[in-house]
């Protein structure tokens, strides 16, 4: 994304194609990289995780399907992503989550005196993740922090907030679509030059919701650990989410076989 908002689908060297969505297929180290690169040119850039509730909501969304394309990097964060893409013979090499990368990119921050801005969640939930990041890592530069409660005209202040501290990297925690529409809209006029979109990683990270064990981080199961966390919440989610993605997928495999033949 240049300075003056313009913007256009992003050409990927090497990705994988699910419901329409061009996943770039990046190790996490391999991301961290390119989003260096991306630091060093002068632009303002933003990156976008999906999983499969949002591979769907883009599916019935134009604009968030637009403004996902248009992101600089897009990964994989749910492992039904990864899944998907095997079965349609195209498989990534690992999901690269925005939780686990936003601490990578905090951490990188704190190397190289880069100062973030956290923007969302709870007041109680940013806070709580700052004093987390700056105790783990005192050389962090905080640019400044505000909770993801705000109408429009406070949304305005809160760009001239970003802008007046020239933090390097924006993270914002306000859900999807929400986030991305956010990004994309105020992103130019942030002055920062990367924006991430973290979904609830301030309440895990902050203590105010626990996240899943390992374990099941690395079956692909922290969907399941979610729904048995908030079975009230999220039941429709993910009955209704997840097998409306998993037809998307089989549409596409199908139209795949099809024009083989």
């Amino acid at each position: 994304m240049n300075r003056n908002g313009n913007t256009g689908t992003r050409r990927r060297i090497s990705a994988s194609r699910i419901a329409g969505i061009a996943v770039d297929n990046l190790t996490e180290d391999e991301t961290l990289a390119a989003i260096d690169k991306l630091l060093t040119d002068g632009e303002p850039h933003y990156m976008c995780v999906v999983n499969a509730a949002k591979v769907v909501a883009a599916s019935r969304d134009e604009k968030l399907r637009r403004v996902i394309a248009q992101a600089d990097i897009i990964t994989a964060d749910g492992m039904s992503v990864v899944w998907a893409s095997r079965l349609l013979g195209q498989p990534l090499q690992e999901r690269v989550t925005g939780i686990d990368l936003f601490e990578r990119l905090v951490e990188h921050a704190a190397r190289r005196g880069l100062s973030v801005y956290l923007l969302g969640a709870r007041e109680q939930s940013v806070r709580g993740v700052v004093e987390q990041f700056t105790a783990k890592h005192p050389a962090l530069r905080v640019a400044g922090y505000r909770n993801g409660y705000f109408n429009a005209e406070e949304s305005e202040k809160i760009i001239e907030d970003i802008h007046s501290s020239a933090a390097d990297l924006l993270f914002v925690a306000m859900g999807s679509p929400a986030q991305e529409y956010w990004i994309s809209s105020n992103l130019a006029r942030t002055g920062v030059r990367f924006a991430l979109g973290v979904g609830g990683s301030f309440d895990h990270l902050s203590g105010h919701a626990r996240r899943a064990p390992r374990w099941m981080q690395r079956a692909g199961l922290e969907w399941f650990y979610r729904l048995l966390s908030e079975p009230r919440r999220l039941w429709r989610r993910y009955l209704i989410g997840n097998t409306r993605f998993i037809h998307l997928v089989a549409k596409q495999a199908l139209l795949g076989k099809r024009q083989k033949h």
